[in-house]
C-alpha cells in the first residue's frame, strides 16, 4: 500500500511540475509572439515612412526637371534672332514649321523607336542566359521602365536598379538580374570607350576649336581666363577609361590586385584620406570579385560577348546621329555650298560622344539644363556645324528643343505612362514605385548576390565542359565507326 501511495504522489508531483513548465512556456511563447507582432508593427511603420519618403524624393527630382526645363525652354525662345532685328525666336516657330522637312523628322522618330527597340532586345537576349521563357514584350516594358527612371534620377542610376526591380517581378532570380545589370556596364562602357577613342582621333584638331567656358569673374582687377572645353572632354573620357582599366587590371592581375588593397589603401590611411579603412578595403575587395566573376562570364562565352559588343555600338552609333537627324528635318545645311554628309555623320557621332562624356560629370536628374547647354557648345552658332543661313533664323534656338523634344522629353512622357500603368504579378499598385536608388543601392545589390552568381558561374562552365566532352567523344565515336 506504501509503494502505491508513492507511486501516486510522484505521479501527482510529476504532473504539477508539466503543468508549471506548459505554463511558461505557454508565456514564454505568449510574449515571443506579442515581439514578433511589435517588430511587425514596426517594420509595417518604417516601411509606410520608406514609401512617403520614396515618393517625396521623386516628386522633388521631378520639380528639378521641371524647373530647369521651363527656364530653357524660355531662355531659348525669348532670345533675339540674330538674323532678323528686333524678332524673338518663338516667333520664327511658323516659319520652320511651314519649311519642316516630314519625311526627315519622320525618319528621326523612326530612328528613336529603333534604338529603344534594339535596346530592349540586348536586354532580352541578355536575360535569355538565365531564364528561356523571358519573353520579348516584358524586355520592353523593362526597358521603358528604366528609361524612365533613368531620367528622373541623378547619374542615371536609378534606371539599372529598376530594370533589376522588374527582372526580378518578372520571374528573373535578384541574382541573375543584378548579373545581367554588370555585364552590361561592361560591354557598355567597353563601347564608350572605344567610341571616345576613335572620336578623339578623328576629331582631335575640332575639340580645340569648340568655344570655351566663359568666366566672368574678376580678381583684382583682372578677368579669370575662360575654361577651354576640351578640358572637360578629355576628363569625361579619362574617367571611363581609369574606371574600365581599373576593373580590367585588378580583376585580371593578383600583384596589382594585392597592391592596391594592401599597400596603397595602407599608405591612404596613414594620410587621413581614408577611414574605416578595413571596412572600405573589405567592399573594394568585394566589388573586384563582382566584376571579375562577370568578365569571366563574358569571357566564357566569346560569341554572345561579341555579338552584344557590336550591338551596342551599332545603338551608340545611331543614336549618336540624333542631332543631325533633327538638322535635317529643320533644313539646317540649306544654304551651305558642298556639303559632305559623310563628315557630317563622323562629326556628329563625336560630338555626340563628347556630349554625352561632359554631362556625365554632373549628376542631375535627366542632366536638364547641362544637356542644352553643351549641346549649343558643340552644334550651336559658333560651331559652324550646320550653315550661317540656317543660325540667322533662330535655327541654333529651335534644333536644340526639337532634339530635346523628341529624345528626352517624349521619351520622358511615354515611358513615365508604361511605368505607372505596367501591371506585374504579385505588385500591389502602392509598390510599383521604385525604391529612390543611388550608388550604394547598386552596389549592394551586387554585393549581396555575389555568392549565388560565383555558384551560377561554375555550374555553367561545368555545364559547357561536360558538353565539350561529349561532342569531342561523338565526333571520335563516328571516326572509329568510318
Amino acid at each position: 500500500m506504501q509503494e502505491i501511495e508513492k507511486v501516486v504522489n510522484d505521479k501527482q508531483e510529476n504532473s504539477e511540475i508539466k503543468e508549471d513548465v506548459s505554463s511558461e512556456e505557454n508565456k514564454e511563447n505568449v510574449s515571443e509572439t506579442s515581439e514578433n507582432k511589435n517588430e511587425k508593427i514596426k517594420d509595417e511603420a518604417e516601411e509606410k515612412k520608406a514609401k512617403k519618403k520614396n515618393k517625396w524624393k521623386y516628386f522633388v527630382y521631378l520639380l528639378v526637371v521641371l524647373i530647369i526645363t521651363g527656364f530653357v525652354l524660355w531662355l531659348n525662345l525669348a532670345s533675339p534672332v540674330q538674323g532678323e532685328e528686333g524678332k524673338l525666336v518663338y516667333e520664327m516657330i511658323p516659319y520652320f514649321i511651314g519649311e519642316m522637312n516630314y519625311g526627315f523628322l519622320t525618319l528621326f522618330l523612326a530612328v528613336v523607336f529603333f534604338i529603344f527597340v534594339l535596346n530592349a532586345f540586348m536586354m532580352f537576349l541578355y536575360a535569355r542566359l538565365y531564364q528561356r521563357h523571358y519573353k520579348y514584350h516584358q524586355s520592353l516594358a523593362a526597358q521603358a521602365i528604366d528609361n524612365f527612371y533613368s531620367s528622373i534620377t541623378p547619374g542615371a542610376y536609378g534606371g539599372e536598379i529598376a530594370k533589376v526591380y522588374i527582372f526580378n517581378k518578372q520571374g528573373v532570380a535578384l541574382s541573375n538580374a543584378a548579373s545581367l545589370m554588370v555585364m552590361n556596364f561592361i560591354v557598355y562602357q567597353s563601347c564608350l570607350i572605344f567610341i571616345g577613342l576613335v572620336s578623339l582621333c578623328v576629331n582631335f584638331t575640332a575639340i580645340l576649336e569648340i568655344p570655351a567656358f566663359p568666366i566672368s569673374i574678376t580678381i583684382n582687377g583682372q578677368p579669370l581666363p575662360d575654361i577651354p572645353f576640351y578640358i572637360f572632354i578629355i576628363l569625361g573620357f579619362v574617367l571611363n577609361l581609369l574606371t574600365m582599366g581599373f576593373i580590367i587590371l585588378m580583376s585580371s592581375s593578383r600583384a596589382i590586385h594585392n597592391f592596391v588593397l594592401n599597400t596603397l589603401m595602407n599608405f591612404l590611411a596613414k594620410l587621413r584620406l581614408i577611414k574605416n579603412v578595413e571596412e572600405k578595403r573589405e567592399s573594394v575587395r568585394l566589388q573586384i570579385e563582382n566584376y571579375r566573376i562577370e568578365l569571366r562570364r563574358l569571357r566564357s562565352n566569346i560569341p554572345f560577348t561579341a555579338m552584344m559588343f557590336i550591338l551596342t555600338l551599332v545603338s551608340i552609333g545611331v543614336s549618336n546621329l540624333y542631332p543631325l537627324l533633327s538638322g535635317l528635318t529643320l533644313n539646317g545645311f540649306e544654304g551651305m555650298a558642298d556639303v559632305n554628309y559623310f563628315k557630317k555623320v563622323v562629326d556628329c557621332i563625336s560630338f555626340s560622344n563628347f556630349h554625352q562624356m561632359v554631362t556625365g560629370l554632373i549628376p542631375i536628374p535627366g542632366t536638364a539644363g547641362i544637356s542644352e547647354y553643351v549641346f549649343d557648345r558643340l552644334f550651336g552658332a559658333n560651331s559652324s556645324f550646320f550653315s550661317e543661313s540656317f543660325y540667322n533664323l533662330g535655327g541654333a534656338n529651335l534644333v536644340l528643343l526639337l532634339w530635346r523634344m523628341v529624345t528626352f522629353y517624349l521619351q520622358f512622357l511615354v515611358c513615365g505612362i508604361v511605368s505607372a500603368t505596367y501591371k506585374t504579378r504579385g505588385v500591389p499598385l502602392e509598390d510599383r514605385l521604385v525604391p529612390v536608388p543611388n550608388r550604394k543601392t547598386a552596389l549592394t545589390l551586387q554585393i549581396e548576390t555575389i555568392d549565388e552568381r560565383k555558384l551560377d558561374l561554375i555550374e555553367t562552365q561545368k555545364e559547357r565542359e561536360n558538353k565539350k566532352k561529349q561532342a569531342y567523344r561523338k565526333k571520335k565515336d563516328d571516326r572509329i565507326n568510318k
